[in-house]
């Protein structure tokens, strides 16, 4: 099945280009699920799966990756899109970059109790960030300034944690790691609809890796890595190194 890579960017130049506030926030929270929202009126059909992947980038500018094309808006400029076929044989060496929520079932400690208002049972796996989880098992806290601060120490934690989960994707999705650097990480709080507020971590990691089985790695790039691919990740973008 072809697929699509579309660039869009946000038009200044249209009548709608007043809401850029509320299409565009400044506030990181704000714009993930804006900018979710945004996604679906180039996918306006009506009661259909999300079928893209897409990440945004700075000032308007997105990447979409779909099995069909977006439709144009007036919210954007013409849309720029084109096949996206990779020919990829083993060995073939990329550079990729990725925005990822990287996570990893964890099976409670026996006896921990069931959270109030919840139907998690005891003993049930349950999906955890993969840097908050190393962060807590490592006990990391402290003050929010200087070269101990929280926020140094995880991205050293970061960096460990997302190197053992990207290898692991690696051997399930047909490619070897060679390189990687976290370029940044963050923590996204959203509110649902019920009040209550979700979280979840957002890891943009860039390096180099092998193909080690192309129609897996195809796939892959097509399904997309990770979770949270509704709210702008697991697209990872590759050109040839």
């Amino acid at each position: 099945m072809i697929h699509y890579l579309t660039r869009a960017v946000l038009d200044r130049d249209a009548p709608e280009h007043a809401l850029r506030p509320l299409l565009d926030p400044v506030d990181q929270n704000l714009a993930f699920d804006a900018h979710h929202r945004l996604m679906w009126t180039l996918f306006p059909d009506r009661g259909a799966k999300r079928d893209f992947l897409w990440r945004a980038d700075e000032k308007g500018r997105f990447l979409i990756l779909s099995p069909r094309k977006p439709r144009d808006s007036r919210l954007f400029r013409a849309l720029e899109s084109k096949p996206f076929t990779p020919m990829l044989s083993p060995g073939d060496r990329l550079a990729f970059a990725l925005r990822a929520n990287a996570t990893k079932d964890r099976r409670p400690e026996r006896g921990e109790m069931v959270v109030s208002g919840t139907k998690r049972r005891p003993l049930k796996n349950r999906r955890v960030d993969v840097v908050m989880d190393a962060m807590q098992e490592q006990g990391i806290a402290g003050g929010n300034t200087g070269p101990n601060s929280r926020a140094e120490r995880r991205m050293a934690v970061a960096a460990d944690a997302a190197r053992v989960w990207l290898s692991g994707q690696g051997t399930r999705c047909g490619f070897s790691m060679d390189e990687m650097a976290v370029e940044d990480y963050r923590v996204v709080k959203l509110k649902r609809q019920n009040g209550k507020e979700a979280t979840f971590g957002v890891l943009d990691l860039t390096g180099l890796l092998t193909v080690r089985e192309p129609a897996a790695f195809t796939n892959a790039l097509l399904a997309g890595i990770g979770r949270a691919k509704a709210y702008g990740c697991g697209l990872m973008l590759v050109r040839r190194a």
